[in-house]
């Protein structure tokens, strides 16, 4: 446990779940529009849907799933030694734990949905977007809780929350956007019509306005979840076991 605890081992995760995530986004948007697809503007698993850049989303999004349940776990482990024992001293035991559980949650579900296209399994689907944006959404919540709390037993921590609660406020916006523009499209029950699932699958006409702006939202939600990653390589420094 000591070794996977090592500053540079939980850098070193993080780094490669932020390279791997953006690589995957990118490489499947390119992929989809080489493909001759709508490049305004698909949802990410949309994606999935097309055979060429649906190989990528499924490696990609498997291998950061992995790795976020891997950080989720360090990062537990982590402000526990910077708490003690109990965690509660600093008041991040119990929050600590929601953290890890969201985290392990969003990533299990990451790589579970890279190889559940929604053309095949829409329903499971769904539920997996749902784990996977809930389990988010807990995790950077109570991650920059946690990161308050810690700021008030240690100003070096400062800096980091700034950071933190700016791009945990960015993505939760973004969120709501992104729900607003489906429900305003779909109404509450958030079915997807028949209609736009065969213009997907075509592919070359996605001219669904508040779907469209839905879709920009999600991408705007995932880079300010990895932007919200990225902010844990100066948590790890901040947080190191080594003397």
């Amino acid at each position: 446990m000591e070794s996977l605890l090592r500053t540079s081992t939980v850098v070193l995760a993080i780094r490669a779940a932020i390279l791997i995530q953006m690589a995957t986004l990118v490489v499947c948007y390119f992929l989809w529009v080489n493909e001759g697809c709508d490049p305004f503007v698909p949802f990410i698993s949309d994606t999935d849907t097309n055979p060429v850049s649906g190989l990528y989303f499924t490696i990609g999004f498997t291998l950061s799933g992995i790795l976020l349940v891997i950080i989720g776990i360090q990062s537990y482990f982590l402000r526990g030694y910077w708490a003690g024992p109990s965690g509660e001293e600093a008041g991040i035991g119990a929050i600590n734990a929601i953290s890890a559980i969201s985290a392990v949650i969003a990533g299990v579900s990451l790589a579970w949905i890279a190889d559940t296209p929604w053309d095949e399994q829409l329903d499971l689907h769904l539920i997996q977007a749902r784990l996977v944006f809930g389990g988010s959404t807990v995790w950077a919540i109570s991650s920059t809780v946690i990161t308050s709390r810690m700021s008030e037993s240690d100003v070096a921590f400062s800096n980091l929350l700034e950071r933190r609660k700016a791009r945990t406020l960015f993505t939760l916006i973004c969120m709501v956007g992104m729900a607003a523009s489906v429900i305003s499209y779909s109404g509450l029950d958030l079915a997807v019509p028949a209609s736009y699932l065969d213009s997907v699958r075509v592919c070359t006409d996605l001219n669904v306005t508040p779907l469209a702006m839905a879709a920009t939202f999600e991408w705007l939600v995932a880079l300010g979840l990895i932007a919200i990653i990225e902010t844990c390589i100066e948590e790890a420094r901040l947080l190191s076991i080594e003397p």
